[in-house]
């Protein structure tokens, strides 16, 4: 499933996971807040290489679904 919205470029997306990293660092957010932040953090990782694949012509292929 592509979860890439292409409201951003792959720039403002590389800026964007870079400030979220440093808040991961610098914060001190209470244990859920912190699994949502490290839950968002994989998602934006995820989002990041994907565009990384397609804009290199190599994106998955959709997966099959059952």
């Amino acid at each position: 499933m592509s979860r890439s919205i292409r409201l951003y470029t792959p720039a403002q997306f590389e800026e964007v996971r870079r400030m979220v990293e440093l808040l991961a660092e610098r914060s001190e957010l209470p244990p859920t807040e912190r699994d949502k932040l490290t839950a968002f953090q994989a998602d934006l990782q995820q989002t990041v290489r994907e565009d990384r694949r397609r804009a290199a012509g190599t994106a998955r292929l959709p997966e099959a679904t059952s």
